[in-house]
This record gives structure tokens, sequence and C-alpha cells, in this order.
């Protein structure tokens, strides 16, 4: 009787254990789906598999954030972030719920629940680079320079920090009292900026060279700082950037008026 009963189980287990895998198989399957449809324009259907995912697979956050992806794209924000939420809630110690979060906080013009769910992926993943340059991002949108400051050295200190999150820096440096610090940042990341430029073509070659164009202006603010206006003229005469003619106007005529203008001036 005891073997039988025995048998029984096993049974029974083997089956719950093959309907899981099953279900676990048709869930990836259906986040293909979601993949796909959303690659292809259908968010609609994308919705859907995203939902059969979720049915099949309750306790996968990366379902979860397949369907805040697809909510995302069609502006529903507010649902997106619901999604999210539930995902951490089941997954606490999964940083990836929360970088998507933060983002979508963002879009809900929401800077410092962002900046919260930020510092939740960093507690979770000190070397989380992507998290720490969008916390430093959305602190100097709300010209929280200095926080946004010690963001950016952090990365720096460790050797993590991107060309565009070292512009930043060195332009904060400048408008903090710090314009020779700020001026050899500001260089250094025009000069990683200028190395791969050559490569690039269409759209992107253009939003890089415009990018370089304000280095250049930028290199000219932080002499301008640092006292070192001759060299500042002789960059603004140089540069084809349309801003240039008057910026040399105004530093030739006011000099301490430009240098104002640069330290009160908000990063962008």
């Amino acid at each position: 009787m005891s073997g039988t009963v025995f048998r029984i189980s096993v049974g029974f287990l083997v089956g719950v254990l093959a309907l899981l895998a099953l279900a676990l198989c048709a869930s990836d399957y259906y986040m293909g789906e979601q993949q796909r449809l959303l690659a292809a324009g259908d968010a609609r259907g994308a919705e859907e598999a995203s939902r059969m995912a979720l049915r099949l697979d309750p306790f996968d956050t990366d379902a979860l954030e397949a369907r805040a992806l697809t909510l995302q794209q069609q502006r529903r924000y507010e649902e997106a972030a619901a999604a999210l939420r539930e995902a951490t809630e089941r997954d606490p110690n999964n940083y990836f719920p929360y970088l998507l979060l933060g983002n979508v906080q963002l879009a809900l013009d929401d800077p410092d629940a962002a900046v919260e769910s930020y510092r939740d992926v960093l507690e979770l993943n000190p070397k989380a680079t992507s998290a720490s340059i969008y916390m430093a991002q959305t602190l100097l949108g709300q010209d929280r320079m200095r926080e946004a400051k010690e963001e950016y050295l952090k990365l720096e200190r460790e050797d993590r920090i991107s060309y565009e999150a070292l512009y930043n820096l060195g332009r904060i440096e400048v408008r903090t009292g710090e314009a020779e610090e700020g001026l050899r940042d500001i260089k250094t990341a025009r000069r990683q900026a200028r190395s791969g430029s050559e490569e690039l073509e269409g759209p992107a070659a253009r939003q890089q060279e415009e990018l370089l164009r304000g280095m250049d202006l930028a290199v000219a603010d932080a002499m301008v700082v640092a006292g070192r206006e001759s060299k500042a003229r002789e960059i603004l005469s140089s540069s084809t950037s349309e801003q240039a003619p008057s910026l040399l106007q105004l530093l030739n005529s006011d000099p301490d008026a430009y240098r104002e203008q640069v330290v009160n001036s908000d990063i962008y």
C-alpha cells in the first residue's frame, strides 16, 4: 500500500514539474513574441503577448519588464511604472527594474522619484554605471550641481566615466570655482569625443560635430573664467559655431560680464 502511495506521489510530482516546465517554455515563447511584435510596431499584439507570458509565469520579472517596455512605447507611463513596481516587489534584490522605473519616472516628470530609484539601483549594484550617470543628469536638470558633481567624481575616480559625463563634470567645475580642473576635464572629453568621430556617418556624424563645436565653446568659457582671455579669443575667432561671434564681441567689450554669464548659466 505504501509503495502504491509513493508511486502516485512521485507521479504527481513529475506531472507538476512537467506542467511547470511547459508553462515556462510557453512563457519564453510569448516573451519572444512580445519582442518580435514590438519591433514590428504592433504595440497591441506585443501587450497581449506580455500578458500571456505573465499568466504562464507569474513569478518572472522579465515578463513585467517587457510589459512595462510595451506600455512605455505607448506612452502609458503610469501603467508602466505600476508594472515595474510590481517587479521590484517580486524580486527586491534585482536592480534592473529599479533602473527602468527611474527612467519611467523621468517620463512622468517626477525627477525626485527617479533619483530615489537610481539610488535603489546603486544600493543593490554600486557598479551600475548607467544608474550613476542617469542620476547625475537628473540632479543636473534640477540645478543640483554639487550633488551631480559628486556622482561624476565617483565615476571619474573609478575610471568608469564616459566622455559625455566628463564633459558635464568639467562644466560643473567651471561654475563651482574650479575652472582649471574644469578646463582639463573638458579638454580630455573633447579629445575622446573627437577620436572616434571620423568613423561616424550621416546624422550621427552631424550630431557629433555639433557636440564638438559646443565643447570648443565650453573650453573658451573655462579659459575666460580661469583668466586666460587671450587664448579664449583665439578659440572663439576660429570657431564655426553660430554663437561664437556674439560671445567674442561680449568678451572684447566686457570680460567680467562674460565670466559672470558663464558662472551663472545652466548646463543642458
